[in-house]
């Protein structure tokens, strides 16, 4: 036992251990980084892109939709409910969502957010809502699947990997995109953020 202190105590006190632990730390941060932008390189930013769909409790959904008629104007549409909004791509049968979707559902407890999901490939109206009843999920699900006006959304966002997570301020401007696993916390950090910044933009 003393033997094994010693050992541990030499180890720690040894400045060669400290180095190649840092020189792995770094490894592990690049390849990290590398990878999470390979997975965003697709995601959408600068403006939102319009969503118009209903959700599977056949509530509409009208975001990020110019207000003008005139199309030859370049009008930034305004987000009415004067939010920021989490708009996050997932699907029932994606592992890496079961980790992210109850991080979702929690943010979307906070009323000062609002949080609009679509769901991609991932069945009917009736089995994506007995899969968020039997998880106890509460966000909005827009169901990709069949809706004709929504079947491109993931296309049109760029949200080639999933989960897939978009910040947008209440200009819609997209503020923070990330793909793969996240934290509760990131989010609602990049929300708070989003809250302020249409003051800076």
């Amino acid at each position: 036992m003393t033997s094994w202190l010693t050992n541990l105590k030499s180890t720690l006190t040894s400045g060669r251990f400290w180095l190649t632990s840092l020189r792995d730390i770094i490894l592990i941060a690049v390849v990290l980084f590398t990878l999470a932008s390979y997975l965003q390189r697709d995601m959408r930013t600068g403006i939102a892109t319009p969503i118009q769909a209903h959700t599977i409790a056949n509530k509409p959904i009208s975001l990020f939709t110019s207000t003008s008629a005139n199309t030859q104007i370049n009008i930034r549409p305004m987000n009415t409910n004067n939010k920021p909004t989490l708009i996050y791509f997932w699907g029932t049968w994606c592992p890496v969502c079961k980790v992210t979707s109850p991080m979702v559902n929690s943010v979307n407890l906070n009323q000062d957010y609002q949080v609009i999901s679509i769901a991609v490939a991932s069945g009917s109206d009736v089995e994506i809502s007995r899969f968020m009843q039997q998880h106890h999920y509460d966000f909005e699900v827009i169901n990709q699947q069949y809706q004709p006006q929504a079947a491109l959304l993931s296309q049109q966002w760029g949200a080639m990997a999933l989960p897939a997570i978009y910040i947008i301020d209440t200009n819609n401007n997209i503020r923070f995109v990330t793909s793969g696993v996240t934290s509760g916390w990131g989010m609602s950090l990049g929300l708070w953020l989003a809250t302020w910044s249409p003051a800076f933009s």
